[in-house]
């Protein structure tokens, strides 16, 4: 496969899963932020340092309505959702011919639907259906992936971009957790990466913050936590390298393998140790150096004199 086919799909999967996970945070936050008006301001800083967008400086501003603008709409940023679903469009576009008709379609109908709207046109009433939309056809993208485009080495890239974002969202949330947030907090966090109700069905009505930490860090069968989306990536690596599992052919594969080592053998114990914001720091940084050791090593520029 050409290394710039390859890198298409890694980044046209990495900013669908990107524009999925923003519109979920943002709707869930709007959401609670109405039945906890104490700690508003805070959990809307948390969801801007999540985008990696600089809030506003201006405190009369209605959160909501401003989140709305720059996270999502924001066009003087690469980071908003918007933004997002035009890089996904762009890379779709330059590899259109190895793409089906039903991912090229949801990915150009995700991108015609949000172009279509603005701030001023979605309105507060009816932003959450505005972003469910968007998260629904994220979704729909990575099952069309799945489901129609032949499993080789460009759907391995799809699922490095996917499962790699999905990853470095979910510690970028938990690295706004502090230790003193309540339960309250914990069940916001819950829904923003998808893991309410699995949660629930795994653990009970449990309120204790240590479970919801080791259900979102540790669980290896639930799709969105750490340590699921690190061995996806290992084991698309290797499949991509063909280097036997506890090998490795370079230096993606040996970062993926010592991130999923230090996730399979860590300990709810351990995570409460370093707590949940020094802890989601600290894969924020692992799962930034993993992603640049996978450019560097399957998509590298090459100078030419």
């Amino acid at each position: 496969m050409l290394s710039r086919v390859a890198e298409s799909l890694y980044w046209m999967a990495r900013n669908v899963e990107r524009a999925e996970d923003l519109a979920r945070l943002v709707e869930v936050t709007a959401t609670r932020a109405v039945d906890h008006h104490s700690d508003a301001g805070a959990r809307w800083r948390a969801v801007y340092n999540v985008a990696g967008i600089d809030p506003p400086e201006d405190q009369g501003f209605s959160p909501r309505t401003t989140a709305i603008e720059q996270i999502v709409f924001g066009v003087e940023s690469r980071l908003s959702v918007a933004a997002c679903v035009r890089i996904a469009r762009q890379n779709a576009i330059g590899m259109r011919a190895e793409l089906t008709t039903e991912v090229w379609e949801c990915v150009n109908g995700l991108y015609l639907f949000v172009e279509a709207q603005s701030p001023r046109a979605v309105g507060p009433d009816g932003a959450s259906s505005f972003l469910r939309s968007i998260r629904d056809t994220a979704q729909a993208f990575g099952g069309l992936c799945d489901a129609t485009l032949t499993h080789d080495d460009g759907w391995e890239f799809l699922r490095i971009g996917r499962s790699l974002e999905r990853a470095r969202m979910t510690a970028r949330v938990l690295r706004e957790i502090g230790p003193d947030d309540g339960p309250h907090v914990w069940h916001l966090v819950l829904e923003a990466c998808c893991a309410s109700a699995p949660f629930a069905r795994a653990r009970g009505q449990s309120s204790d913050p240590a479970e919801s930490l080791a259900f979102l860090a540790l669980t290896a069968n639930f799709p969105r936590s750490l340590r699921f989306c690190a061995r996806q990536v290992d084991t698309a690596l290797h499949r991509l390298s063909g280097a036997p599992t506890g090998a490795f052919a370079d230096g993606a594969e040996r970062m993926s393998g010592r991130i999923c080592a230090s996730l399979d053998f860590a300990g709810t114990a351990d995570l409460m140790r370093e707590g949940s914001a020094d802890f989601g720091a600290r894969m924020c940084r692992d799962f930034d150096e993993l992603g640049a050791a996978i450019v560097a090593t399957y998509f590298p520029r090459i100078l030419v004199a």
